[in-house]
């Protein structure tokens, strides 16, 4: 990309690889071309780890749990604490628009993204709606792929779905409770819980 010489030099460095790519805020930088998505500030490489910068849920999580990398976007964290739960983004958020084309232009962000950052108008049911729907699906394609495994290593086993209210049921009466910022077990129980009754 022209102008962005420094950003070219840096991955070409040593020590860039593809395995190092997987790291989310590395990956991030360099879609961005090193600058704060919502200030097009330069971020420092080396101090990409720190404070100073999050990694930012574009479309909140109090909307919809959408954790894939079209929804995140590495920033400075004093923008990200500006912007808060606020969806669309801010008006003076919004400076950035050319910066965000190129990047689509150029094929560093997709059309979700690009569309997530640019959006004017607030949500209304009918996203609300669409975000419901797309959470079934995932969690109904889920299922079917669990039930494939274990049909393949249980060949002669029948699979029973368990209901989401026995779950809940059993876990109220045992006390076992959720608490998302102690750790994900909860995800690992629930999991346990719904799997375990499958096999006969």
């Amino acid at each position: 990309v022209d102008g962005y010489e420094d950003i070219r030099n840096e991955l070409t460095a040593d020590g860039v690889t593809d395995l190092s790519l997987r790291q989310e805020r590395l990956y991030l930088y360099f879609r961005q071309l090193g600058r704060c998505m919502y200030s097009g500030e330069r971020i420092d490489l080396a101090k990409i780890n720190t404070d100073m910068y999050d990694v930012d849920h574009i479309l909140p999580r109090t909307y919809i749990k959408d954790d894939s990398l079209d929804n995140k976007v590495l920033v400075l964290r004093k923008k990200n604490a500006e912007k808060r739960d606020i969806y669309p983004l801010p008006q003076g958020f919004t400076n950035e628009r050319d910066f965000w084309k190129m990047l689509k232009t150029k094929g560093l962000i997709g059309d979700v993204t690009y569309s997530r950052l640019t959006r004017t108008e607030p949500l209304d049911e009918e996203d609300y709606a669409g975000f419901i729907n797309r959470q079934k699906v995932i969690t109904d394609q889920t299922a079917k792929a669990v039930a494939e495994l274990l049909k393949r290593k249980y060949p002669d086993t029948k699979i029973v779905y368990s209901k989401a209210k026995n779950v809940n049921e059993f876990k109220n009466r045992f006390d076992l409770f959720k608490c998302r910022e102690t750790n994900d077990l909860h995800h690992a129980r629930d999991a346990y819980l719904k799997y375990s009754g499958a096999l006969e």
